[in-house]
């Protein structure tokens, strides 16, 4: 019967040009398989062709995933011989190349079948589907979950497993089935409970926002990468590790950066079954040399191979700076340094990150790379002067706005999260980048100032020593995930100025957006505002961003309006909703009282907005639609 399977398998993918790409010694299929076991090898494979082919049902995906893990079973018996078994060792374009659908479904990525083997996987990549708005994942039915989860809990797993992978098409794959583990402890857990709902409810709220946090993050590392280079991201994981591990010396560290890049890079270009290896194989590695790292790995070290690497990842490190570690001022005070810097750069930057993170782990990624970049500008500069020592020697001096100006930003916002509450807050934001950027889609606006005021809730809450970091690190993935919205239906030039910024610019670029002088307004159309009875059927959270999109429309309106004009016009239309959900005609209220426009705001001749559409909207977020089932 394998047999059978196999020549089905070697027709499909016979009917193609070789498939081999570069490096196959590493990217031997055989070689996966029997390094993950057949389990997380078929759920990684089930991953990546859920990815690349987000509209084919999961039975299509399962007979996929089927054949080419068959492949792999053979292989790994060595059945076909070591040679032949090379030959087909990244078989995934060959598959997806054999399906006569795909010209149909998705056309740019069937012409990557016309490209040569080396580049015909990484051609898949660049048109993966990120366009394609599959609505979020409705809440779940305990009794029903809990009576498939016990008659067939595979078949459950892959089917969360391929509905969160369709949603995130570059969710790392590993990562994900770490999430498909808490997923199944939630369920065996809660199944058992008296009260399903209650035990599972709150648990699949906390897991999907874990799951949206995630691939956010992800995207933000792949978008570096991109963007910015190998380099760049060695550079952020210099800072990240030095920060986490400040007993580690700076080839310790700089060892790892590379390797945690290399791994990085292999998820973001979907090679998940070489991502996994690697994890697996790093993770391998920090625990074997914890000693040279830090010595509080070994609870980490202690977990399964799935969770080991995760939790390498996430830990929050040591607290402490070695006393023995080198001072910053080493770099300022020696008088040789134009000599280091100019006989190795990268390398003598690299260790500028390495002693500045773990001297101050306080501050942010970024905040630490912009003053690496000051830092690298100024011995530029200096190291070509008669007398260099004298002109660095001011360079601290010189880093120190650089240092003030996110402390003093994410202070203030602190102070208005502190005084306004998060709603509030969500609000004070909205009308800064209203002002700011007035051309964006309301929806857009709505939706950024709301990410972004989920910094408060985050940060602001922590000790004054953590918040700067936790702020500036949170705001850089938001940006991104907006930044890459924009990128596929450009409407600022502004906007697009930050986002094309280096990744650790782009917060103070936004930061120091000045108002839009130079926008006209929106004239007033009566036919777009409105306001009906169904209103009073949503839930507090959902009015809360009805009364946001009336706030934006009533700034593109009116942008001169002052905060106090604001506070009247959203108060009085706060008492309007509030009055007529309380009537018992509640149609009969709003006719009555937005046909007399002085009631509400006369001074703007508005009254309220429904399906304002957006221009562009990140992916996985619901379009906020009012008058619609409003998705969080």
């Amino acid at each position: 019967m394998k047999w059978v399977t196999f020549i089905c398998v070697f027709s499909l993918l016979s009917s193609v040009s070789s498939v081999v790409l570069p490096d196959t010694h590493k990217r031997e299929l055989a070689r996966r398989y029997m390094d993950l076991g057949e389990e997380y090898f078929r759920d990684l494979v089930l991953v990546t062709f859920s990815q690349f082919l987000r509209k084919y049902p999961l039975d299509d995906i399962r007979k996929i995933t089927d054949k080419i893990t068959e492949l792999a079973r053979v292989c790994a018996q060595d059945k076909l011989g070591a040679v032949f078994c090379k030959l087909l060792d990244t078989p995934f374009t060959a598959k997806l190349c054999s399906i006569t659908s795909l010209p149909v479904h998705y056309d740019e990525m069937a012409d990557c079948c016309e490209a040569e083997a080396p580049l015909r996987y990484q051609c898949f990549v660049k048109h993966k589907d990120d366009e394609l708005n599959i609505p979020p994942m409705g809440t779940i039915d305990p009794e029903a979950t809990c009576t498939a989860f016990k008659e067939n809990e595979k078949a459950l797993l892959e089917t969360y497993i391929y509905e969160v992978a369709r949603r995130h098409p570059f969710f790392y794959g590993p990562e994900l089935l770490y999430s498909i583990q808490e997923y199944k402890g939630d369920l065996t857990e809660c199944c058992e409970a008296a009260a399903k709902a209650a035990c599972l409810g709150p648990k699949m709220d906390a897991l999907q926002k874990k799951i949206l946090s995630s691939a956010f993050i992800e995207k933000f590392k792949c978008s570096m990468l991109q963007n910015n280079g190998e380099s760049a991201s060695i550079e952020w994981f210099v800072v990240r590790l030095s920060q986490k591990f400040p007993f580690a010396d700076f080839g310790t560290v700089s060892n790892l950066a590379t390797n945690f890049t290399k791994v990085h890079k292999e998820c973001c270009q979907s090679d998940m079954l070489e991502c996994a290896d690697d994890r697996a194989d790093l993770a391998k590695y920090m625990c074997e040399n914890r000693a040279a790292i830090s010595t509080i790995l070994a609870d980490c070290c202690n977990k399964p191979a799935l969770e080991k690497f995760y939790c390498l990842a996430q830990m929050a490190g040591d607290n402490l700076v070695p006393a023995q570690a080198p001072q910053t001022t080493d770099f300022v005070e020696n008088e040789d340094v134009c000599t280091y810097y100019k006989e190795a750069k990268v390398d003598f930057l690299n260790k500028f990150l390495h002693t500045y993170s773990r001297r101050y782990p306080e501050f942010s990624v970024s905040l630490v790379l912009r003053l690496a970049k000051k830092y690298q500008a100024i011995l530029e500069e200096c190291c070509e002067t008669h007398d260099n020592h004298a002109c660095y020697t001011k360079v601290l001096h010189e880093l120190q706005p650089l240092v003030d100006e996110p402390h003093e930003y994410v202070k203030k916002d602190c102070e208005t999260f502190k005084n306004l509450g998060e709603y509030g807050f969500q609000d004070a934001l909205l009308v800064r980048y209203t002002k700011k950027v007035p051309q964006l889609s309301t929806p857009t606006l709505v939706y950024l100032s709301t990410k972004l005021a989920s910094m408060g809730s985050k940060c602001c809450i922590l000790p004054e020593s953590q918040r700067t970091a936790c702020a500036e690190d949170y705001l850089s993935v938001v940006l991104n995930v907006f930044c890459t919205a924009h990128e596929q239906t450009p409407v600022s030039n502004k906007v697009t100025l930050c986002c094309t910024e280096s990744f650790l610019d782009r917060r103070p670029c936004f930061s120091a957006l000045e108002d839009d002088e130079t926008y006209i307004p929106k004239q007033f159309n009566v036919a777009t505002f409105t306001l009906h009875a169904f209103v009073c059927a949503h839930t507090e959270p959902e009015q809360q961003v009805m009364k946001q999109i009336a706030l934006a429309e009533l700034l593109k309106h009116k942008p001169k309006a002052t905060e106090e004009q604001l506070k009247t016009v959203m108060e009085k239309f706060s008492a309007l909703i509030r009055k007529c959900c309380a009537a018992a005609d509640k149609q009969a209220c709003f006719a009555e009282e937005l046909s007399e426009s002085s009631i509400i705001i006369p001074m703007f001749h508005i009254k309220a907005q429904i399906n304002h559409r957006p221009s562009s909207l990140p992916r996985n977020i619901q379009v906020l639609r009012v008058g619609a089932t409003i998705q969080n």
